[in-house]
C-alpha cells in the first residue's frame, strides 16, 4: 500500500483558502447567472402578459400601460436588492479571502521562524539587535581610546 504523503500545516491552510476562494466565487457566479437569467426573462414574461391582456378583450391599453409600469417598478427594485444582495456577498468574500491570507502569512512567517532557528541561521531581527550591539561596544571603545 503506497504510504501518504504529510502536507504541511501552511500547505493546508494555503489550500484550505483557495477552497473556500472557489467555494465563494462559485456561489457568486451562481447567484449572478439567477440574477441575470431573471433580468432577461422579465420582458417576455411582460410581453406575453400584455399580449394575453390585448386578447382578452379587456380595455388593453390601459391596463397594459398600467402593468408595464408596474412591471417596470418591480424591475428596478428587484436590480436594486440584487445590486445591494451582490455588493454585500462581494464584500464579505473580499473579507474573508484578506482574514484567510493574512491567517496563512502569519502561518507561513512562523514556519519560516522555525526552520531558521532549526538551522541554526539568525533572522533579521536578531542581525539588527547584534549589530546595534556592536555599535554599542565600538562607540565605548571609542571613548575609552580617547581617555
Amino acid at each position: 500500500m503506497p504510504r501518504r504523503r504529510r502536507t504541511s500545516r501552511s500547505t493546508r491552510t494555503r489550500t484550505s483558502a483557495v477552497s473556500v476562494t472557489r467555494r465563494a466565487g462559485r456561489t457568486l457566479a451562481t447567484e449572478t447567472n439567477k440574477a441575470v437569467v431573471a433580468i432577461k426573462a422579465a420582458p417576455a414574461t411582460a410581453q406575453a402578459r400584455v399580449k394575453a391582456l390585448i386578447d382578452s378583450g379587456r380595455p388593453a391599453l390601459k391596463r397594459a400601460r398600467a402593468f408595464v409600469n408596474e412591471t417596470g417598478h418591480d424591475l428596478s427594485r428587484q436590480t436594486r436588492t440584487l445590486r445591494t444582495d451582490l455588493a454585500h456577498r462581494v464584500s464579505d468574500i473580499g473579507a474573508r479571502v484578506e482574514k484567510e491570507r493574512r491567517s496563512l502569512g502569519r502561518k507561513v512567517e512562523g514556519a519560516v521562524k522555525t526552520t531558521l532557528a532549526s538551522l541554526n541561521i539568525p533572522t533579521r531581527s536578531e542581525i539588527n539587535l547584534l549589530t546595534r550591539r556592536v555599535e554599542e561596544l565600538s562607540s565605548k571603545i571609542g571613548t575609552l581610546k580617547r581617555r
